[in-house]
Order: structure tokens, then sequence, then C-alpha cells
């Protein structure tokens, strides 16, 4: 009787024991799940869906400060042309916008700790077409990154110039001044010129002056000659592009006169005549003496050596 009632009281502590345990174990598991929820919801929290980062890439240039849109295969042209990379909303902390144009070569790349960040593309130092990659730094640490291929961008436009005078009919004599205007889309550019005058219609150029900044030169042509088929040309660069203009017509210029000499060129014709000659020869007076002699002296020694001859024999 008493064994049983102490193995009764055994199984009865073995059964708490184990409820307890159980009891135990689940409230663990019940609370480590609560933990991973609240884990999840904190990072749902931080990035809502509605709320995702939306790029505006965009950009102005100093004579036109309307925003306009950049996408892929953009062409964008203008004086200073600011790129500006807008992320909304709040949750960027950081961005970074990087501008490369492999053709120069160049890069420029601006990093801060804001969501806005603009680049002034003219410090790539020449036209050229590029790739624009824009990053977002989010604040539960993730990173967001657009990117816009062959984007043409401009900065740098051909000057303009013009003749003003001479251009056409003057007649010139001692000192006078050749004029020009020019201009430039780039407003900060400084311009030089180079002044040249043709006396041959512009076949070719005499250099008068290079690499000056006013837009006039004194030309004294009092030691050129008289012509009336002179040309002004004025040549215009920025340092990286240039052009030019002439005069629309030739000019009179010059004091030297110079006399005009003709040179006539005679060919002769030498015609070789070859003559052959026969020579006659003329016996000499004295000579024909001397034969005769010669005979008359040969005929009486015979008629001797013939009269000797029978005389003897």
């Amino acid at each position: 009787m008493n064994n049983r009632l102490v193995n009764f009281k055994f199984r009865c502590n073995i059964h708490f024991l184990m409820i307890t345990l159980l009891i135990i174990m689940h409230m663990t598991t019940t609370q480590t799940g609560i933990d991973y929820q609240t884990e999840f919801s904190y990072l749902t929290e931080s990035i809502p869906s509605a709320e995702n980062p939306v790029l505006n890439l965009t950009y102005t240039t100093l004579t036109n400060l309307i925003p306009r849109v950049i996408t892929s295969n953009s062409l964008i042209a203008g004086d200073h042309v600011l790129v500006k990379a807008e992320w909304t909303p709040s949750v960027v902390n950081r961005s970074r916008l990087e501008i490369i144009a492999p053709a120069i070569p160049a890069t420029l790349i601006v990093d801060q700790n804001v969501p806005t960040v603009q680049i002034d593309t003219r410090y790539l130092g020449n036209n050229a077409t590029c790739t624009i990659t824009a990053t977002a730094y989010l604040t539960n640490g993730s990173t967001l990154i657009e990117t816009f291929s062959n984007v043409y961008i401009g900065n740098f436009f051909i000057p303009k110039v013009t003749v003003i005078s001479p251009n056409g009919g003057e007649e010139w004599t001692g000192a006078n001044n050749i004029t020009w205007v020019a201009s430039d889309v780039n407003i900060g550019d400084s311009l030089r010129f180079e002044v040249s005058v043709s006396s041959d219609l512009g076949a070719s150029f005499l250099t008068l002056a290079s690499s000056i900044t006013v837009k006039w030169f004194e030309w004294n042509c009092t030691e050129f000659d008289k012509l009336g088929t002179y040309l002004v040309r004025v040549r215009v660069t920025d340092g990286i592009y240039f052009s030019y203009d002439r005069s629309d017509a030739p000019f009179t210029a010059g004091e030297v006169i110079s006399n005009t000499t003709t040179t006539t060129t005679t060919t002769t014709t030498t015609t070789t005549t070859i003559t052959t000659t026969t020579t006659t020869s003329t016996f000499e007076p004295r000579v024909i003496v001397f034969v005769i002699v010669l005979l008359s002296s040969s005929c009486i020694m015979a008629l001797v050596v013939y009269y000797a001859s029978r005389k003897w024999f």
C-alpha cells in the first residue's frame, strides 16, 4: 500500500515537471517570434513602399534658368550647362553624380551628404557625348543607381567675326584702320584675333598682326604696291574653336607704283646646212714653167743620147 502511494506521488511530480517544461518552452518560442516581428516592422517603416526614392535629372544654363529633363540620348547645349540630380523623398541621406566623357577623356564627380547635387559641365573642357550616373544612398544602408547613356553635352560654341572695313571698293593710301565685330555664345570667353592682307585676290595672305584682343588694327600701306586686288582677312579664336571672315570684294591700296616690264621671248630656229665642196687644184705659173723646162731638158737629153749612139755605133 505504501509503495503504491509513493509511485503515485512520483508520477505526479514527473507530470508536473513535464508540464512546467512545456509551458517554459512555449513562452520562449512566443517571445522570440515577437522580437522577429518587431524587427521586421521597423525595416518596413524605414522604407514605406509609397515613398521609394525618385530621381529628377535636369539641366539649366546661364541664359536659361528653366530646368529641363535629361534622358538617355538627350542633346543638351548652352553656356555653362549645369546638371542637377535631385532625389525625393527624405529617405536619401547622401547622393553622388558622375559624368564621364570618354572621348576627351574627362570625368566629373560630386559626392555629398545631401539628396540634391549638381555639376557645371563646362569643366569637361570640350563638347562630348557622355554617360551620366546618379547614385542615392538610403537611410537603411541600401543604394539606388540610375544611368543615362549617350547624352551629348555642348558648352563650347564657335565664335563669329565680320569684317567691317575695308569691305570692297575702298582706295587707301597711308595709314588706315582695319575694323571688325565679333561675338560668342560663351559670355566669359576671351577672344583673340589675327589680321592678314592679300594682294592677289586671296591666293595668298600676309599676316599683319596676331593674338590681339582689340577689334581694330592700323595698317600703313605706304610701302605696298599700289594694286586694286587687295583683300583683308580676320581670324577669331576662343582657344578651342575658330572662324574667319574677309572683305566681300577687292579694294585698292598701296603707294608704290611698279613699272610694268614686258619680256618678249624670241625663238630662233637655226638651220644647219651641210655643203660638199669639190676643190679643183690650179697650178701656179712657176710650177708650169718648171714643168716646161723639165720637159724641154728631157727632150734635149734624148736627142743628144740618140746622136751619140749613132756616132759610136
